[in-house]
């Protein structure tokens, strides 16, 4: 999965489980405030971090994890390999909420997808509005739809907005967007040559699953070396990995409908989206 920050102090589609209880407060929309301090890593600390990741720069390394205590990142360490040897339900949310925590808490985590943020309001962009408006929307910018499968459509589209992966952020946000184009594009009641294809409910699929793979592939990177090096077979690190998405995917799914809206002005879908990062990341961080 790569180099990992975890390692060195800040260095499909499932359903909801059952004992999940969203936050009753999901509709609203709130600005996530200015992050908090959550303590600061020493200056060798942070050079050591620069290191270990040949994609970042040393500026951005300690931008990103500056406020990480390195025994959050121990905690998650360990909460991670105990969810690996022993895969039960209170484990494996200890391993989500120590690791978010090791974020800085779910402020500091939604201030850190800042980029994924900004793609997300491009994908709004293009996919909000009426059907019609939509298809003129994306034939104005050169895709094609007449005598083309939906799958070569949104390749097409993927090539307008994922951002170049310059560093980690941007390779995380081009990942979980293609993901989550070849996600919806095997789904065989999506058509896009059909104007019913572009509604609300595509929106929130795209949105959501933007959100969903970005959390969850930013979580294995940062901490699938950890559970690696305590498994003795893939099977058992592939049903760790299902079991975390599980809870993510379902997080996610439970906020989309209440905040995810076609026909917001831009300034309300990004603090929608800025809500949905916070709130997300909040009940990771407080699972129990």
């Amino acid at each position: 999965m790569g180099t990992s920050s975890l390692y060195k102090g800040p260095k499909k589609t499932s359903l909801l489980p059952s004992d999940y209880t969203p936050d009753e407060n999901t509709d609203k929309l709130t600005s996530t405030e200015e992050e908090q301090n959550s303590g600061a890593s020493n200056e060798d600390d942070s050079k050591e971090e620069a290191k270990l990741d040949n994609q970042s720069s040393k500026k951005s390394q300690e931008s990103e994890h500056s406020n990480q205590p390195s025994e959050n990142w121990g905690k998650a360490r360990r909460s991670m390999r105990k969810a690996m040897n022993d895969r039960s339900v209170s484990n494996i949310k200890s391993a989500i909420r120590n690791y978010t925590r090791a974020l800085g808490g779910h402020t500091n985590a939604t201030r850190q997808a800042s980029k994924v943020r900004v793609t997300v309001g491009t994908l709004y962009s293009y996919f909000s509005g009426s059907p019609d408006a939509i298809r003129q929307r994306l034939i104005s910018v050169g895709i094609q739809f007449d005598g083309r499968v939906t799958k070569d459509i949104f390749n097409d589209i993927c090539g307008l907005i994922a951002p170049i992966p310059n560093d980690i952020e941007d390779s995380l946000t081009n990942k979980a967007i293609r993901e989550t184009f070849a996600e919806i594009a095997a789904d065989q009641t999506i058509d896009l040559n059909l104007l019913d294809s572009f509604n609300e409910e595509l929106l929130q699929r795209l949105v959501g699953g933007l959100v969903k793979h970005y959390i969850f592939d930013k979580l294995l990177l940062q901490s699938e070396q950890t559970a690696l090096k305590n498994s003795e077979k893939v099977s058992d690190l592939r049903e760790l990995e299902r079991s975390i998405k599980t809870y993510i995917d379902g997080i996610v799914d439970s906020v989309i409908p209440h905040i995810v809206k076609s026909g917001l002005n831009p300034e309300d879908f990004n603090k929608a989206v800025e809500t949905l990062f916070d709130i997300s990341y909040q009940q990771m961080e407080e699972l129990q």
